[in-house]
């Protein structure tokens, strides 16, 4: 069953995710000597990141947080460092070490990229019986996670952790991690903002089942909830019956 955070707005909504993402890192901390996160960049609110990277600079030991790109777009960059901007230019301010930022090589072809990414994973974590600490996720318009569009080949069922997928609209290969990857993850959460996405939360939370049409339904877990921060705007449909 998913867990609701329902704020007002997006700056509310933001600022509380931070707050419990950093409760979760050092909750965690106390019990280990890493915090792996997962995140993507695409549709979701940059803000969060902004706020993580000031007011919660100090709050977390970033000294032990290792950071994972959850999918990326196989599209050159001038530098290292353009690169790392692009995707996420908040999270570049914070004390992580430059070793502990595991990037998507994007100067190689997608099977190798996808072959480079799925073994680093897999040495980095040993024995793959759990991946992340956290995976922070967005949704599309459409009920798409990460790099995973609706009607595209069925993947849900793939046990790898990493795959490659023709964007045919935006013509560029897309490196992605896959449901198998998400869902071995300790803890999920979606960061949903805005009222144009009040349809596809409703539909996805509410609605029948179908995870073809809406990607996001293939994200659960078996024991725990998988959390959804949203504000009032993204949420306003929840209460009401699907017609």
């Amino acid at each position: 069953m998913p867990k609701l955070h329902i704020y007002k707005n997006e700056k509310e909504t933001c600022h509380a995710f931070a707050g419990w993402v950093a409760d979760l890192v050092n909750e965690t901390l106390g019990k280990q000597d890493r915090f792996t996160i997962a995140f993507s960049g695409v549709d979701a609110p940059k803000l969060v990141y902004k706020i993580l990277a000031t007011d919660f600079e100090a709050k977390i030991d970033w000294t032990k947080v290792h950071l994972f790109v959850a999918d990326e777009r196989l599209v050159s960059y001038p530098t290292e460092r353009d690169r790392l901007t692009t995707i996420c230019k908040n999270f570049e301010e914070l004390p992580v070490p430059k070793e502990q930022i595991h990037l998507i090589k994007t100067d190689v072809g997608p099977e190798e990229s996808t072959k480079q990414y799925e073994e680093l994973l897999d040495s980095f974590f040993e024995g793959r019986k759990k991946s992340f600490d956290l995976v922070i996720l967005s949704m599309g318009e459409q009920g798409n996670v990460l790099s995973m569009s609706p009607n595209e080949e069925d993947t849900s069922g793939r046990s790898e952790w990493v795959i490659s997928v023709y964007d045919k609209q935006e013509d560029v290969f897309k490196i992605t991690l896959t449901v198998a990857a998400i869902n071995a993850a300790s803890v999920k959460a979606f960061l949903v903002t805005g009222k144009k996405k009040e349809d596809v939360v409703q539909q996805v939370l509410k609605g029948k089942y179908n995870p073809e049409k809406y990607p996001a339904q293939l994200i659960t877990t078996a024991n725990t909830a998988v959390h959804w921060f949203l504000d009032e705007g993204a949420a306003s449909k929840l209460i009401k019956p699907i017609s």
